[in-house]
């Protein structure tokens, strides 16, 4: 089985009451790997903008990575 690490984020609170909740992109991402038989290893998430410098997840991802790279 292939593994995966999923991650999602919203720029703001507005657009994650908007329909684009991280749960909803979760939930997309989890049934994606259901059909093709991926397995999850992580889940990072963020609720930042992009005009901030330094995701704190997305940079823990990385961290991850590189200590995790099989």
């Amino acid at each position: 089985m292939t593994q995966a690490v999923i991650y999602t984020r919203v720029s703001s609170r507005e657009q994650q009451q908007e329909g684009f909740s991280l749960g909803a992109q979760a939930k997309l991402l989890k049934e994606y790997a259901d059909r093709n038989d991926i397995g999850i290893v992580k889940a990072f998430e963020d609720v930042e903008t992009a005009k901030a410098t330094g995701r704190k997840q997305f940079s823990e991802m990385v961290t991850w990575f590189k200590r995790n790279r099989s």
